[in-house]
Parts: structure tokens; C-alpha cells; sequence
């Protein structure tokens, strides 16, 4: 087995039927998920999902409340 690393993230948006913060949440990761050799591939695979994310929800007139994306840890079955 040796590590690799996935991305997984949070959105939020701006949402005003929600009536205490006036955001709604949700879990975002690539679909299908990726699988990163190094910590490096997978944050600069994180930077570009970002961009991506916030260019499809902008361009719909959503607005982003606050976001992360982080690489988890894994591990893969040499030969897999």
C-alpha cells in the first residue's frame, strides 16, 4: 500500500430562505474522485477545481459565502 491523496471540499452560499446565517452548505469532491500521487499534485488539482467551482457558480449568480477544499490522505493497493 502508499499514500495517495483525494480531493474533498465545503461550499457555501449565500441562501436567504435559510433564516438564522442566511447560507446553505453542501460537500463538493471530483466526480469521478482522483486519486494524487503527491500532496504538490493534489493541491494544484485543488487550485484549478476552485476556480472552476467558483467560475460555475458565479456565472449562475450565486454568491460564495466561504469555501475550502483540502487533500485527504489515502492509500491505494500497489497494482490497483
Amino acid at each position: 500500500m502508499f499514500k495517495t491523496f483525494a480531493l474533498f471540499g465545503m461550499i457555501c452560499v449565500f441562501d436567504p430562505d435559510v433564516k438564522i446565517f442566511q447560507e446553505n452548505c453542501f460537500n463538493v469532491w471530483e466526480d469521478p474522485p482522483a486519486r494524487y500521487a503527491t500532496l504538490h499534485e493534489c493541491d494544484n488539482a485543488g487550485k484549478k477545481l476552485g476556480i472552476r467551482i467558483r467560475t460555475q457558480l458565479e456565472n449562475k449568480g450565486i454568491i460564495i459565502t466561504q469555501g475550502e477544499l483540502w487533500c485527504i490522505e489515502t492509500t491505494k493497493k500497489q497494482g490497483s
